[in-house]
């Protein structure tokens, strides 16, 4: 029986339609219609109906169905687990690495990582943790750093390190001469946030409303333009350690007393780690610890053995 076959059979079976399922699978009609007929030959049942709106399965149809779904989930961890074993990174990589990560985190540990494994595919995706956590559910990552997530079964993460969340605005703004400030005072001044609200701001949210305060929001707008605007003396940015410093701006910073994001190294459980993620994370790891080692993380408290 056809792997690829059954594959197909199930596309059908989604749309209840092989004209609708050849569109989406980007092959023709007919050929669609010779894989399953195959199928028909190969079982010696009938799996499809024609009627004038497509297609519907028979009852052999539905219990390949719900058999083939099984039986292609194995042969798809069976996969992931042989190329697990394999000792040299090699085929492709696609991993998720949140924004603030990007600069200092992210830019070094690809450069390395090319430099070793050159002919591995990577593709880096740089966004929020949800976004990132989704993209994960989806199989369209192979690994992902998060903030910390809630038990998951289908999702294995251990925590590599805390991060100190700070506010940091103008150079000759008033928190240039403080040690630390609360949320609340935080909170208070005109704050420069993303439209799309971040585990950050959803966090410090959820504490200001237990208390019945909101933050004093200035300005929403992309990640890209937050740190110019409060450049410029517009307002205030919270944003992680890790983000720091702040290359191209001049900018005084402080920590917002009691407000820290954890991140977490996340896989699926159904893909074992393959040899390039393992690379990967070896890489990631050698250039968290050098950046908290030299103090260019402040604040930050690795988590022992996570690397």
């Amino acid at each position: 029986m056809n792997i690829l076959s059954l594959r197909y059979f199930l596309k059908i079976a989604e749309h209840s339609s092989i004209t609708r399922a050849a569109a989406e699978l980007h092959i023709t009609q007919p050929a669609l219609t010779r894989h399953a007929a195959q199928l028909e030959h190969e079982l010696g049942v009938k799996l499809l109906m024609r009627h004038g709106r497509g297609v519907r399965l028979t009852d052999p149809g539905r219990l390949l169905c719900e058999r083939a779904r099984t039986i292609l989930e194995g042969i798809d961890q069976l996969s992931n687990e042989l190329l697990a074993r394999q000792s040299e990174p090699h085929g492709t990589l696609s991993v998720g690495l949140p924004f603030s990560f990007s600069e200092h985190i992210t830019v070094p540990v690809v450069e390395e990582f090319r430099k070793r494994h050159p002919d591995v595919e990577l593709t880096v995706i740089a966004d929020s943790s949800e976004t990132l956590e989704a993209l994960l559910m989806e199989h369209a990552i192979d690994f992902g750093i998060l903030s910390l997530v809630e038990d998951d079964p289908e999702i294995v993460s251990r925590t590599i390190v805390n991060d100190q969340i700070y506010l940091v605005g103008a150079r000759q703004s008033d928190i240039r001469h403080m040690a630390s400030i609360s949320l609340f005072d935080a909170a208070a001044l005109p704050v420069i946030r993303p439209y799309n609200a971040t585990v950050v701001a959803k966090r410090t949210d959820l504490r200001l409303a237990k208390s019945g305060r909101t933050q004093n929001v200035a300005v929403r707008t992309s990640a890209s333009l937050m740190l110019e605007l409060a450049d410029l003396g517009l307002g205030y940015v919270m944003m992680p350690g890790c983000a720091l410093p702040c290359r191209g701006y001049d900018l005084a910073q402080v920590p917002i007393e009691d407000v820290t994001i954890t991140w977490t190294a996340s896989t699926l459980r159904t893909r074992p780690p393959s040899a390039a993620v393992r690379a990967f994370e070896e890489i990631l790891g050698n250039v968290i610890s050098a950046r908290a080692a030299t103090g260019e993380w402040p604040d930050c408290r690795l988590i022992e053995g996570a690397f």
